[in-house]
């Protein structure tokens, strides 16, 4: 069997028993056959850390695929591609090299949880955040399932989630005392998910003797439906009513089906755990009042707590998350390729990682620095779909402003204000705004430095000056032009 005939008969067989965006993002994206021999299949990788966390977590799952295509045991090996060949794997990294990995997108893969032996119920003790749980047990108990990269440390705040962060932040130092509950909404992929983990853990290192349970919406259903099965809805509920702390995610789907029954299961156990002072973290992506199938009942509860959203990230925000991610992995991209992947990619955090990833392997396999040319290439898909939506450069607004002007580079980021030199400076203020989508701030800092009200200051004039001049407002029409067609 060919190399290429194993690899997408293996990613039918994975579509079918991993969720839509693990096997998209981590699979589909991340791994690249490089060898099929002597029933060992070699799959390869951008970055280290992908190989890591799939063979740690997804090794079996890749097996069992292999075997399915082949119909013999195969096994299935992945190594880092821009790893020496000679170097070695070093299993005992695994956990490092993870938890320093940075991933805004709420979507990061895990384990599935391992069936294990549930506790007798017993009494804990809250250190100082709830006056009504009693004192600890010898050995406190918790299922938290809590991814382990999922923390505030790891969590990039920008205006598109800093409500939502402080909340979340507030809820971690004092649960159940105010927030409560608490419910996280937003798009796909801008980290609600990420926030609640954070949560989690941040209470479990500030109260560790909390009993804590992070579930999906459908873990919640799955388990009830077993408890009928066996015939121990009485133990289900000693599991879900006896701790301190519920985390659950994607509470939209609890209104979904034909679940007259878990519906009703939820809604008594939201009554018992608010009742009983415990803290309750939701997230969905909608607000309550959007989820149509949800009981009015269960809506007004989750409306009695707090509800924040979480919006797509601005292009700063964007761009400090790619920063971040390159500086993690410490990996030399030029300043613009970052910019591009930023402008480009806007919707969620999942879709930058992808670009950002797609934009990795091209590199890698080209064995190329990270330059704009190359990242546009790499993200030729993504332009096309915005019908070739042209990228602008602060410095190609800045060189173009100067010849049109004639001033050179010093001259406008310098501190001169003769007239000449301070309109031109004024003017690629106004056009950095106008065709590059940066924010104030961000063109004060590649202007030397200058306050981001200098800018405001110049836009407007601009803007007015164009107003009061159709001959003014021709000639910036014109050097925008200009602008726009610097790579034709």
């Amino acid at each position: 069997m060919d190399l290429a005939t194993l690899w997408a008969g293996m990613l039918e067989q994975l579509k079918k028993v991993l969720p839509k965006p693990i096997y998209e993002t981590w699979f589909v994206s991340s791994l690249i056959p490089t060898s099929y021999e002597n029933d060992v299949l070699v799959l390869a990788a951008a970055q280290k850390f992908v190989c890591n966390f799939v063979n740690k977590n997804y090794a079996d799952q890749l097996n069992e695929a292999a075997e399915a295509v082949t119909g013999r045991p195969t096994t299935v090996k992945l190594e880092d591609m821009n790893a020496p060949a000679a170097e070695p794997a070093k299993p005992a990294e695994t956990d490092d090299l993870y938890k320093d990995t940075l991933f805004s997108d709420e979507d990061l893969p895990k384990a599935p949880p391992k069936k294990k032996a549930e506790p007798e119920p017993k009494a804990v003790m809250v250190k100082e955040a709830n006056e009504s749980i009693s004192p600890p047990p010898e050995e406190p108990t918790t299922e938290d399932n809590l991814i382990p990269n999922y923390t505030f440390d790891n969590f990039i705040v920008g205006n598109s989630n800093r409500i939502a962060y402080s909340i979340a932040a507030s809820v971690a130092e004092a649960p159940a005392k105010k927030y409560n509950p608490l419910y996280i909404y937003g798009g796909s992929g801008l980290g609600k998910t990420h926030l609640m983990h954070a949560i989690g853990h941040q209470i479990l290192k500030n109260f560790p003797h909390m009993r804590l349970r992070c579930i999906t919406s459908e873990d919640f259903v799955n388990d009830f439906i077993q408890a009928i099965q066996d015939k121990n809805t009485e133990n289900f509920r000693q599991q879900y009513r006896n701790i301190d702390v519920l985390l659950v995610d994607d509470i939209q789907f609890l209104g979904q089906g034909d679940k007259d029954s878990s519906k009703e299961e939820f809604f008594h156990t939201f009554n018992k755990l608010y009742q009983g002072q415990k803290q309750m973290v939701f997230t969905s992506d909608r607000p309550p009042l959007d989820i149509k199938s949800l009981e009015d009942r269960l809506r007004s509860r989750f409306q009695s707590g707090t509800v924040t959203g979480i919006e797509p990230p601005d292009l700063e925000t964007r761009t400090a998350i790619l920063r971040t991610w390159a500086q993690k992995e410490k990996i030399n991209i030029d300043k613009d390729a970052i910019n591009y992947i930023a402008a480009n990619v806007s919707d969620n955090i999942r879709d930058l990682y992808g670009a950002y990833n797609n934009v990795l392997s091209m590199a890698s396999i080209e064995k190329n620095d990270v330059t704009l040319s190359l990242t546009q290439r790499a993200l030729k898909y993504l332009v096309a779909e915005k019908e070739e939506k042209k990228y602008i450069t602060i410095d190609e607004i800045t060189s173009s402003v100067c010849r049109f002007y004639s001033v050179n580079y010093n001259e406008l980021m310098g501190k001169k204000r003769t007239k000449n030199i301070a309109l031109a400076r004024q003017v690629a203020m106004y056009l950095c705004r106008e065709l590059t989508g940066n924010t104030y701030p961000h063109i004060g800092t590649a202007f030397s430095g200058r306050d981001h009200t200098t800018v405001m200051h110049a836009c407007e004039k601009i803007t007015k000056m164009m107003n009061d001049s159709d001959t003014f407002k021709e000639m910036i029409e014109r050097l925008k032009e200009k602008i726009l067609d610097v790579d034709k």
